[in-house]
């Protein structure tokens, strides 16, 4: 997962005194996504924008039920299956 560009935030942020803030590391994946559909950050931090993804309705994680806590969720698609009324 892009090991340099988060190695380069790292030092980026040692560099100016702070910790690393959510939206410092940007994946290259997630640079090229146009739907932003690629979320990456800090789980500890619950104001994180990844972290308020993972607690979301539409997430699941796959073995949840064998009790596997993987740190990569998936968020259901959203379909609507009624159809379209008659148009007049």
């Amino acid at each position: 997962m892009c090991v340099q560009r988060i190695e380069d935030a790292r030092i980026d942020a040692r560099a100016d005194g702070r910790s690393i803030q959510d939206g410092d590391i940007q994946t290259a994946c997630q640079q090229t996504c146009p739907a932003q559909a690629i979320v990456f950050g800090d789980l500890n931090d619950s104001e994180s924008r990844v972290a308020k993804a993972m607690k979301g309705p539409r997430r699941y994680g796959v073995l949840e039920q064998l009790n596997v806590r993987p740190s990569v969720g998936y968020s259901r698609i959203v379909r609507n299956d009624q159809e379209e009324p008659d148009r007049v």
